[in-house]
């Protein structure tokens, strides 16, 4: 008996523990939108990067702590934080708007990649759905395909539906697929990382006495290839590679 009672008031706390992590959150995450609507953004930074420092994520807090970051003309740190948004919600208008108009104030507009064709037609999806939302769909899809398989095996008066059915899903599949890949590609794989210091020279060699190869500002999104010491090679939206020299980027 006083076992059953231990174990019952042991989820009871563990239950209140979480709800007042849940409250703490929202009460934090609220005084951070009070302050913002009264202009007073560094104050509403701290508050959404405190949250951010403890390990909360979401594409709504994301989003209010680059708007927030914009306000102060940190750029660098607004587009990175609406990168972070637009991975979890691609579809979001106003995510998307804001993290253009954000790249769109870096100097020299050193993000306006464009995709190849190919790219384009392989990863059609990556822009309206996130790696989440896309696994769940390829999940869904296998397991139906696979359903429908053993349905037609099984029940033979509906052998020839369930295999044209089947059929269909493996076509959804392929074709979902290649996106899915690339997505989680691009997020896993692929270190993307933010500028944020005004101007950095990116040079030939890892070396101090090499030569500038070209400069990335503040705001400009690079991939990071390799470190080597204090050197990091990366390379720019439009294929230059080069070394940089110190922590002088976040990671998205």
């Amino acid at each position: 008996m006083w076992k059953i009672i231990t174990i019952l008031l042991l989820f009871i706390s563990i239950f209140n523990c979480f709800n007042s992590i849940a409250q703490d959150y929202e009460a934090t995450f609220f005084r951070a939108n009070d302050l913002y609507k009264q202009e007073k953004y560094d104050e509403a930074v701290n508050e959404y990067q405190s949250l951010v420092d403890l390990g909360y994520k979401g594409a709504n807090l994301y989003y209010n702590l680059g708007n927030a970051y914009l306000k102060i003309g940190e750029k660098g740190k607004a587009v990175l934080y609406y990168e972070k948004a637009f991975r979890l919600r691609p579809r979001d208008a106003d995510v998307r708007a804001n993290l253009n108009f954000a790249k769109a104030l870096v100097e020299g507009n050193e993000n306006q990649y464009i995709r190849p064709w190919y790219s384009k037609f392989f990863l059609f999806l990556k822009g309206f759905l996130s790696s989440d939302e896309m696994a769940y769909m390829v999940s869904v899809l296998y397991f139906m395909g696979i359903i429908a398989v053993i349905s037609g095996i099984f029940i033979r008066s509906r052998k020839k539906l369930f295999f044209y059915v089947a059929g269909v899903f493996c076509i959804l599949l392929v074709i979902i697929l290649p996106s899915f890949i690339g997505s989680i590609y691009e997020t896993e794989f692929q270190d993307k990382a933010v500028i944020m210091v005004d101007s950095a020279d990116v040079r030939f060699e890892p070396n101090d006495d090499a030569t500038v190869h070209f400069k990335v500002r503040e705001g400009s999104v690079i991939q990071i290839m390799k470190s080597q010491g204090q050197w990091n090679q990366v390379k720019r939206y439009d294929g230059k590679m080069g070394w940089l020299k110190g922590n002088v980027f976040s990671l998205i």
